[in-house]
């Protein structure tokens, strides 16, 4: 199908900062560097802010694992790290606490920070969360008081809580060196309920907080007591959704925004497809940030869906071309686990959910694999830290002729600008309609300056389900600007601004400032008024003599990362899965037990004086514009014949791993194929459940390596039960007393598949 002229008038779309009103939201750390806000973003020492915020909840997960976790994060290009803490969970009686384990916040707090990631803890006292009555403890339904209210009584316990909280949090906050910039009180106030019928059954009540005037009044009575127990942030956040019931305090609170593509069933394409689909009240006085985009949804006995990579970069994309934001938070980013009161006391919010799975299908999984939406929406992070000081000053403008129905089979497209330059966000995706692929997309971006239209001498196709950020009029230092180009920026380096190619073709780059004569490379160089147009697919070329533009594949940016290393910031990239941490460089992958892996590859630009791998000889060579490196691959340990399988019956097989040493099992995954309802993962020495899967079409994998020493003492046991309904029976006096189940399908382990994970690191110098 072809597009012609999708125009978007960006004229006089400078923005207006205030701070005045805001001048109390800041601070200065220890170093003298400033934290500051205006009615749009924040600001570091005067200079755009943008944040990228990934769920990761730290009692969901296991505390051995916390540091991988947070590192994963950084790899998909988050810059802070945000957590639910429950308050149930630390206060499980009357004034006793517990911060130990999986409940220590200054230890996960301080990984955070070694790592150089932010953190937003999100302390309640209710949160959601798909948990327990939002995490408020089950002694409070038996207090005479209201929950979630203003009664003194109520407000006294909160008080009690936060200020043990404040004492673990003490020291770490922005002004202090800290990570801790932002914390949110509440969650969802008006909007969920405290399902306390999970803990009391039949007939027990809820209550959603309060309304009007007295829901101003909790907000404040809630920051006044943060701030008596020390909990002292730059800024406090509160959710946005459900404030309809009442008005923040003024100017106190950052407040958030969620948006989900698949949180429910939907017949339709979700609004999040299309560009200015949601209101933010507060838009032009407080900045707009999001704390939950939807990195997935919870699975639930009636809706089990498998998140789509698209569904979590979309839903970011048409966010950040609707309203004025550099501030982007999904949720989860990372699934978990919900941690077990004693040995069988379930801490999910509705007997629908899972027991222990909260995986969410989230871009991380709750056993730690990074799966397609982490790579998907990897660069998109990238483009707001790299891009974001350019995007900060852009006003949100819609096309003039804009999609509103989400299942028009119509481009989706709209501009950030500041009316001198300016990013186009394209989005040609339906999450259940799929739309039809454009094949001649004209765009047409009128700026103070005059119009700019893309593309000038090529053709833009963009595929059915394809997304891009396009530039306009970019900066590129000493004296040359980019005008135009049909691929997305990724980062800036010493030398080089890189790009990739959202979609299959040439790309197209119109530069000013350039001589076509000044152009070193392969490429098409076409003469323009000022400047030039090159034309190229993958690679680079040089302009002016100073600086490269290089062009990479959508998967080499989908893998790549940008961080400081070895003295130089770097990009690197390779087709597994890459950490960087300081001047080290992990390369991970899962083989199947008992193969022989291909070697492993990762590419960096710029290369480094040199690099060593841990007990491996390393390669060397040019790759393209980029340098690879390749180092052999370690076999997979253990052996195949590890696991001992006995099958119990078609539904039930238990695993043992006799002969091995724990730690060897330590890299351990599976794929447990099945067919039925649901299986779950039982430790059968003791009898605990330690994992459940919903099954929802695909494989159930699982980290073995977490349950070691339980695989090679008693073993695990799987058990897999059919799809069943049931319904009451009566006995011969008609009295219902009974139940009948219905079977529905069959109850059976097909396979169970082993891999495990290998990788290298090395040292950069």
């Amino acid at each position: 199908m072809t597009t012609h002229d999708i125009v978007h008038d960006a004229r006089d779309a400078a923005l207006t900062l205030r701070r005045e009103h805001l001048a109390h939201w800041g601070g200065t750390d220890p170093g003298g560097r400033r934290l500051t806000a205006n009615n749009y973003h924040f600001e570091l020492d005067g200079e755009p802010l943008p944040l990228v915020a990934g769920e990761l909840q730290l009692q969901r997960y296991p505390a051995d694992e916390w540091e991988a976790g947070v590192l994963a994060l950084k790899s998909a290009g988050c810059t802070m790290v945000s957590s639910y803490v429950f308050w149930n969970l630390v206060e499980p009686r009357p004034g006793e606490f517990d911060f130990s384990g999986g409940n220590d916040v200054r230890r996960f707090a301080e990984l955070c920070h070694r790592h150089g990631m932010l953190f937003s803890p999100r302390i309640g006292p209710y949160n959601n969360a798909e948990f327990s009555v939002g995490g408020l403890p089950p002694w409070l339904y038996g207090m005479p008081l209201t929950e979630r209210s203003n009664d003194p009584r109520y407000l006294r316990l909160v008080a009690r809580y936060y200020g043990r909280l404040g004492q673990e949090l003490s020291g770490l906050y922005w002004q202090d060196g800290g990570p801790v910039l932002l914390v949110q009180l509440e969650n969802e106030l008006t909007h969920a309920p405290n399902d306390w019928r999970t803990l009391f059954g039949y007939t027990a009540s809820d209550h959603r907080g309060p309304t009007g005037e007295e829901f101003t009044a909790h907000m404040e009575h809630l920051r006044r007591l943060a701030l008596e127990a020390g909990i002292a942030p730059p800024v406090f956040s509160m959710t946005g959704w459900g404030t309809g019931g009442g008005e923040p305090p003024a100017d106190a609170f950052l407040v958030s925004y969620g948006g989900y593509m698949d949180l429910h069933p939907r017949p339709r394409n979700s609004g999040l497809t299309v560009f200015g689909s949601q209101s933010y009240p507060y838009r032009g006085h407080l900045p707009v940030a999001f704390c939950e985009l939807g990195g997935g949804s919870p699975t639930r006995a009636a809706y089990r869906p498998v998140t789509a990579p698209d569904d979590v970069l979309v839903g970011a994309l048409t966010r950040l071309g609707t309203v004025e934001t550099i501030t982007l938070g999904y949720y989860m980013m990372h699934g978990g686990t919900n941690p077990v009161r004693g040995d069988f006391g379930w801490m999910t919010k509705e007997p629908e959910f899972s027991p222990l799975s909260y995986d969410f299908g989230a871009p991380v999984s709750e056993y730690g694999e990074r799966r397609a939406p982490f790579y998907r929406t990897a660069p998109l992070n990238r483009f707001v830290t790299e891009f974001g000081p350019e995007l900060a000053r852009m006003r949100a403008v819609q096309a003039a002729e804009p999609v509103t129905d989400p299942e028009e089979d119509r481009l989706r497209t709209a501009v950030r600008s500041d009316g001198t330059s300016a990013f186009v966000l394209l989005a040609n995706y339906g999450n259940r309609t799929p739309l039809t692929a454009r094949d001649d997309v004209s765009l047409v971006v009128s700026l103070d300056s005059g119009d700019v239209r893309i593309p000038r001498r090529t053709k833009l196709s963009v595929a059915s389900g394809g997304s891009a950020i396009l530039p306009v009029e970019l900066g590129l230092g000493d004296g040359m600007t980019l005008v135009s180009a049909t691929a997305q920026p990724l980062a800036r380096l010493r030398g080089s601004t890189v790009f990739f190619r959202p979609d299959e073709g040439d790309v197209e780059y119109t530069l000013r400032g350039v001589e076509d004569t000044r152009v070193s490379g392969d490429e098409s160089v076409l003469g323009e008024p000022g400047g030039v147009t090159v034309v190229t697919r993958e690679g680079s070329f040089t302009v002016n003599e100073t600086l490269g533009i290089v062009t990479l594949s959508r998967e080499q940016a989908e893998h790549a990362q940008v961080a400081e290393v070895a003295g130089e910031r770097r990009l690197v990239t390779s087709p597994d899965d890459l950490t960087l941490d300081g001047d080290t460089v992990t390369v991970t992958r899962r083989v199947p037990l008992g193969t022989d892996p291909a070697p492993f590859t990762w590419s960096v630009l710029p290369a480094p004086a040199g690099v060593r791998a841990y007990g491996e000889a390393v390669r060397a060579e040019p790759d393209g514009p980029l340098f690879r490196y390749t180092a052999e691959a370690p076999r997979p340990a253990p052996g195949p014949d590890v696991i001992e399988v006995e099958t119990l019956s078609p539904s039930r097989w238990l695993l043992r791993a006799p002969e091995a040493n724990p730690e060897e099992l330590a890299g351990l995954w599976a794929d447990i194929d099945y067919a039925g309802d649901l299986c779950r993962l039982f430790d059968a020495g003791t009898g605990a459940l330690i994992g459940d899967d919903f099954h929802h079409g695909v494989p159930w994998r699982v980290k073995l390596g977490r349950f070691r020493q339980a695989l090679a003492g008693a073993g695990l046991q799987l058990r897999v039960e059919p799809r069943a309904t049931a319904e009451r029976t009566a006995d011969a006096e008609g009295i219902l007393l009974d139940s009948r189940e219905e079977i529905e399908g069959p109850a059976e382990i097909h396979a169970v598949r082993l891999s495990a994970e290998i990788g290298r690191r090395f040292v950069c110098r």
